[in-house]
């Protein structure tokens, strides 16, 4: 048995290898030019001429786990996060948490985005500040406070593509309790919309295992004395080229308390994401990837009553083959469809 399985793993390694050379364009689309650190108003926005007018102030946090411990011997996770703040005048000056949780306004959600693997930090600046203006020209109207988490998901310790995306996907899990623990510190009774893509997913759905009462790598919440009441917070999630399991958000799988504090999921499903396509290759346990399967038929079943929480939206003739997120946030449509769920605007 063990010598079929590697049979049958080589055999994946090979089939990946072979379709090496069409996947690897994807992850170097074109994305707009990275502004200075200090500076990420230099770009403009990608959505329509003279957006910028359409927002009322320009005003989001980055907080970075990327100058924390990757994977821990000890039990609890601990993390000190840098944070930064851009002002209306689009400079990212050095904060405190202090002054981001004091900046928050309590009348308005709070929506923290995670992106995902190959996101460096010249791209964090340019992605956080187009996607800032793609989400708040969808409902201009409407007040929101937008926190950007970023994870080192650009470090590639082997050079071999399938491995490091599976080195990438295990720290993408792990960041999970970075962004439980970020959520801690926010004020609590507010609503939360969470925004992942890709590996950001993955992210976001770890999270929101632990906050359901799960353990992610062996640690939970209660391990290390962290709680985030369910019935105190509401939860509303979004997945763009989300790279997970399509059945791990069922009860007893990998994040199967994902949904318990979650009021609803909102899936962008892309059945042409030619990355994706190839995600089953990378593991000899992967099953095809949410992003473009959706839930399928028996997830459904697997999921219950919480099937009403999940909700599949088709983006396909929109994004097309592409994969990173440049290629969502350049369609204002996909942002007023996500509205409902990021602004908690009502029932989705």
């Amino acid at each position: 048995m063990n010598l079929l399985q590697s049979q049958f793993m080589q055999l994946k390694v090979l089939t990946f290898c072979c379709l090496l050379l069409f996947v690897t364009p994807g992850f170097a689309q074109t994305v707009p030019p990275a502004p200075a650190y200090g500076n990420p108003a230099v770009e403009e926005c990608v959505n329509t001429p003279g957006c910028v007018e359409c927002v009322p102030e320009i005003n989001y946090w980055v907080v970075s786990s990327r100058c924390c411990l990757q994977k821990s011997k000890c039990c609890c996770p601990c993390c000190e996060f840098d944070v930064y703040h851009s002002c209306s005048e689009g400079r990212v000056t050095e904060q405190s948490m202090e002054s981001l949780i004091q900046s928050i306004d309590p009348k308005a959600p709070i929506c923290i985005m995670v992106h995902g693997s190959f996101v460096g930090w010249d791209s964090v600046l340019t992605d956080s500040y187009n996607t800032y203006l793609w989400l708040r020209n969808a409902a201009p109207q409407m007040p929101l406070n937008v926190i950007f988490f970023t994870w080192p998901s650009d470090d590639t310790p082997t050079k071999i593509l399938p491995v490091d995306v599976n080195i990438l996907g295990k720290r993408a899990e792990y960041n999970g309790h970075y962004l439980t623990r970020l959520i801690a510190k926010l004020p609590e009774h507010h609503q939360i919309s969470m925004l992942g893509h890709s590996h950001g997913a993955r992210t976001v759905s770890s999270a929101m295992h632990l906050i359901g009462g799960g353990s992610v790598q062996g640690v939970s919440l209660q391990d290390c004395g962290i709680h985030i009441c369910c019935r105190c917070r509401h939860f509303r999630i979004v997945f763009a080229a989300a790279a997970i399991n399509h059945n791990w958000l069922n009860p007893g799988e990998r994040y199967g308390c994902g949904l318990n504090c979650t009021d609803c999921l909102i899936n962008l499903q892309n059945r042409k994401d030619r990355i994706l396509l190839f995600y089953p290759v990378l593991a000899p346990i992967s099953r095809r990837a949410l992003a473009r399967t959706g839930f399928t038929y028996l997830d459904r079943r697997a999921l219950g009553n919480d099937v009403n929480r999940v909700h599949d939206i088709d983006v396909s003739e929109c994004v097309g083959a592409a994969h990173m997120f440049p290629n969502y946030y350049r369609h204002p449509q996909i942002a007023e469809t996500i509205v409902p769920a990021i602004y908690f605007q009502n029932a989705p």
